[in-house]
């Protein structure tokens, strides 16, 4: 019985030590607040930059700059050389001349329109609109 109790005790005093030791060697971490908007901000510049860089070596893109004197290497050097608001203005002029983004647009309107003239009788292009008459 004594024996099972200095066993006990000893695995006791043993699992106690490795509790110690492992709490206090831990490192000790450090953290902060960041706001959602810079987190979104930093990533999203980043990722401008790597879409820009992508664009830039497509090999259409590529052989368009050298057809017009650019080299290619300058280029993305100068382009890892422009600030982060730069970048952001060259990305909203991309988005705003993005080619076929308009048509969606026009063919909404126009579906709109004939919808509309549709449902008030002047026209019959669409089955499954009825008259309001």
């Amino acid at each position: 019985m004594a024996i099972a109790n200095f066993m006990k005790s000893g695995i006791a005093l043993g699992l106690c030590a490795q509790l110690l030791i492992a709490t206090t060697t831990a490192s000790v971490a450090q953290a902060q607040m960041l706001g959602t908007d810079a987190m979104i901000s930093k990533y999203a510049q980043h990722s401008d930059r790597a879409f820009l860089m992508d664009e830039l070596q497509r090999a259409e893109v590529q052989s368009e700059l050298i057809g017009l004197g650019v080299d290619p290497t300058e280029a993305e050097a100068r382009l890892a050389a422009l600030s982060d608001a730069e970048v952001a203005s060259i990305m909203v002029q991309m988005e705003n001349d993005s080619a076929g983004g308009d048509i969606v647009g026009t063919l909404f309107t126009v579906f709109v329109i004939l919808l509309v003239t549709d449902i008030l009788c002047l026209t019959r292009i669409f089955s499954f609109t009825r008259c309001a008459r």
